[in-house]
């Protein structure tokens, strides 16, 4: 792990940016997440705040299920760039075995 982190230390930062030779993707999602978190459960205090008694069923329900909606799609995302590493090293190896 800790030589990744070097790696991508010692990399200029336009280098990084500008070649497509590390996903930036993925970081991007987990930003995003968290980002998606928090307005979630904003808009939930919202729902709880200004809509009296039945306030609180809409904030529950729409905390837990924009929780869970949120989860699922980062996953597939996620998903799509593991299928693509795992492709990858799949095309790799077949090179080193034809060679």
């Amino acid at each position: 792990m800790f030589d990744k982190l070097n790696d991508f230390l010692n990399e200029p930062l336009p280098r990084r940016i500008l070649f497509f030779h590390d996903m930036l993707t993925p970081s991007l999602i987990r930003t995003l997440y968290w980002i998606g978190l928090l307005a979630v459960i904003w808009t939930g205090l919202g729902h709880f705040f200004t809509n009296g008694f039945f306030g609180l069923f809409e904030a529950v329900v729409y905390v837990v299920g924009g929780v869970i909606a949120l989860r699922v799609l980062a996953e597939l995302v996620m998903l799509l760039f593991k299928i693509n590493e795992n492709l990858e090293a799949i095309a790799n190896n077949k090179d080193q075995v034809d060679s």
